[in-house]
């Protein structure tokens, strides 16, 4: 999947600079301009810190260059009954899920000028609506903001995230089942006054594991913890039988 970000009339040079760096960010490089309203400025260049090559690689275009993308999704945060919309709009989320069964696809990710967002006639050009939840009492976003949280969303389908970010390789299933057995065979040495209590204690330790998602450093500790809680246990059941 190819994805290009186009940006309508945009407005203020300091928005393409955080534009690219976030762009940038996210592996995503491909930005046209159309009709813009603002050049590339030097405090674009500042703000656009090391995403700069993105910057530089703007071009402008049509609007004819949308007709190039098999895929046009226009972003809105206007209320759909007031622009008479066919379709209701879909969130970041939910697109990167409808877009995720056509991977051969170009998609072009349309954003309006700051402040009055995009005109109808450039929302009919499109395919799907996007619109970002956000507060009632503050619905409106920055036009960077936008973008990046869009193109997030979007990086998790193309897998360009920097794995140096993510440095902690997550439990696999073999340690998750090796964590549970331990604590199970750990919990059949203590004392209960009834079997359902043990069972109970099981069952909490199975849901705090399974929604817990955690690390393979973690659960090693966990199950270096559970076999010390049930050696102690024994070393006190021998000494009470002396």
């Amino acid at each position: 999947m190819t994805v290009t970000i186009f940006l309508y009339q945009t407005e203020n040079p300091e928005n393409l600079g955080s534009i690219a760096r976030a762009a940038s960010n996210f592996d995503f490089h491909d930005i046209v301009l159309i009709d813009p309203k603002c050049e590339i400025s030097q405090k674009s260049k500042w703000l656009a810190k090391h995403g700069l090559p993105t910057l530089e690689k703007m071009r402008v275009a049509s609007v004819e260059e949308l007709n190039k993308m098999d895929i046009i999704v226009a972003t809105s945060g206007r209320n759909s009954t007031g622009y008479n919309l066919v379709r209701s709009p879909l969130t970041p989320r939910l697109l990167t899920e409808r877009i995720a069964a056509h991977p051969d696809k170009c998609v072009g990710i349309l954003f309006g000028p700051e402040g009055e967002g995009l005109p109808v006639e450039m929302l009919q050009r499109a395919d799907i609506i996007l619109s970002i939840p956000t507060s009632r009492n503050n619905p409106s976003m920055n036009l960077a903001q936008s973008v990046t949280v869009v193109l997030y969303e979007l990086s998790l389908l193309t897998g360009a995230q920097n794995k140096i970010t993510l440095p902690y390789r997550s439990m696999n299933k073999e340690e998750h089942d090796a964590l549970l057995t331990l604590i199970d065979k750990t919990l059949a040495k203590m004392h209960f006054k009834t079997e359902k209590q043990r069972e109970t204690q099981k069952l909490v330790w199975r849901r705090m594991v399974g929604r817990s998602f955690l690390t393979k450093r973690e659960c090693f500790s966990l199950m270096g913890y559970f076999k010390k809680v049930g050696f102690n246990y024994e070393e006190k059941l021998l000494r009470s039988k002396k």
